[in-house]
């Protein structure tokens, strides 16, 4: 019997989503992977699961020459050369119709190149991003599909092979059980798609961050009161993935039954999705600031012997306990703080998407649908996305999601807070550089005449010759002035 669907590298996200795969399409499934090991956990693994249509290979040919034609091969392993490495081992063997799935976290440029070289070949190359982590992968990821379209449906718009195995695989939402799968448009649409979803991803932990440092330092809450504090908001418009989790994280003992995370080294790693986010931002002219300061604070926070160094210097006034009700205005305080920031960070991306769509485009990119693709499987899964949706369906012309007035209202409503917030953290030398850029942004974008880029400008006209507008001339007219001469400027 010929297998339906292959998957090159048997790692956790391999494994799990062999075991997926099998266990939703009912077609015989085979894996791929030069460690013998990993094959033998993933075969075993099947059994446990009780998974009778999965088999493993150790040796290409065998793999390849195992699959039905057109092969439909999906690739799980690291971005980069793994990836260059497979293709130029799979190309001694693969035939024109044959389909590749990379489902790995791949620069969007990277799969552009690779699509472009194999449909000369006649082979169909898809960037797909994978979201949900190991648990995702085996019971129901988010997925972020980009490439031809000929290898999502045909011309009577019949959904393909691939196409069907990735809704049966797909999380469901909870809302209508709709698979969250989005289909982003051609070349590395679902790659870049999957990149500002990673980066919104590094906001929202930072921000969440924040939140549980104000109230550990400043509001003395323990670690299971914060918990609780999160649970509380389960059935509240702020409940995500990323705060149950968080909640479970705070709950987690050692084994002399104290708590985990106040062990936990204090120096948060990363694997490149954020940075390409912030760069490719810069490169289109979309701030994202609340994205870059998550990064930057990942990369102050390797700075450890520096932190002890300065630690003595420089901090803000020291806090004693609070009383109760102290406790519970912050905690209301913070909600609201915790909900704008998380706004301005959606709407940061979502303007990224936007911008990108245009650039690329990628017309079959629909900003609401990939909210909606984002309501299950995928790590920055939460309750506020069909409000999200909602608003950029209502009025899909809208290039920035505060912009509209159902959106707008939700951050009227708090901003009292979140500056209270923020007020009371920088006065206590408490950092919270991801909350503070996301105010700065959003008061930037309520400020009608920005003095500051005024005189930007005009500095750089002083020293460089750039050249300014002038608001009381004719639009478009450009000047350049001697402003180091005291005399006045002639009209």
């Amino acid at each position: 019997m010929m297998a339906s669907f292959g998957v090159m590298g048997l790692g956790v996200m391999g494994s799990s989503l062999c075991m997926n795969l099998a266990e939703k399409t009912g077609e015989l499934v085979i894996g791929y992977d030069l460690d013998e090991q990993k094959c033998s956990l993933t075969i075993e693994r099947a059994r446990r699961e009780e998974i009778t249509n999965f088999a493993a290979y150790t040796k290409l040919e065998d793999f390849v020459h195992s699959l039905q034609v057109p092969r439909h091969v999906i690739l799980l392993v690291p971005a980069g050369a793994p990836v260059e490495a497979c293709l130029q081992d799979l190309g001694k063997f693969l035939e024109k119709g044959d389909v590749i799935m990379d489902g790995g976290n791949e620069w969007y440029e990277n799969t552009e190149r690779r699509a472009n070289k194999l449909a000369t070949l006649g082979i169909l190359y898809i960037g797909c991003g994978v979201s949900g982590g190991a648990q995702g992968a085996r019971h129901g990821p988010a997925l972020m599909v980009g490439g031809p379209q000929s290898a999502w449906h045909d011309d009577k718009k019949t959904p393909t092979k691939l196409n069907l195995a990735l809704h049966a695989i797909a999380a469901r939402a909870k809302e209508d059980d709709v698979p969250c799968v989005v289909y982003c448009g051609t070349g590395g649409a679902g790659n870049y798609v999957k990149m500002v979803h990673n980066g919104i991803e590094y906001g929202d932990m930072q921000l969440i961050g924040e939140i549980y440092t104000i109230l550990r330092t400043l509001g003395k809450f323990s670690n299971i009161k914060i918990a609780q504090l999160f649970e509380s908001w389960s059935d509240s418009i702020l409940h995500s993935f990323l705060i149950e989790i968080t909640a479970a994280i705070l709950r987690k003992k050692k084994n002399d039954q104290t708590d985990l995370i106040d062990v936990v080294l204090d120096k948060s790693g990363s694997k490149g999705t954020g940075k390409w986010t912030v760069q490719s931002a810069a490169d289109k002219g979309i701030p994202m600031p609340t994205v870059a300061a998550a990064l930057d604070a990942r990369y102050l926070s390797a700075r450890y012997a520096d932190r002890q160094v300065l630690f003595p210097q420089g901090r803000g006034s020291e806090t004693s306990s609070l009383q109760n009700e102290d406790q519970n205005k912050l905690s209301q305080l913070v909600f609201d703080a915790l909900l704008c920031a998380k706004i301005t960070s959606y709407a940061q991306g979502l303007a990224l998407l936007a911008q990108a769509k245009k650039d690329h485009s990628w017309t079959e990119l629909h900003l609401p649908q990939v909210l909606r693709c984002w309501r299950g499987g995928c790590i920055i899964r939460a309750k506020v996305l069909p409000l999200f949706a909602d608003a950029l369906e209502e009025n899909p012309e809208i290039f920035n999601l505060i912009l509209h007035p159902n959106v707008s209202q939700l951050i009227h409503q708090r901003q009292l807070a979140w500056r209270q917030t923020l007020s009371l953290a920088v006065a206590h030398g408490i950092p919270v550089p991801a909350l503070s850029s996301s105010l700065a942004y959003y008061d930037t974008l309520c400020t009608p005449r920005l003095h500051s880029a005024a005189l930007v400008q005009a500095q750089r006209d002083c020293f460089g010759g750039h050249t300014y507008r002038r608001t009381d001339l004719s639009e478009g007219m450009s000047f350049s002035s001697n402003w180091l001469d005291p005399s006045p400027e002639n009209d």
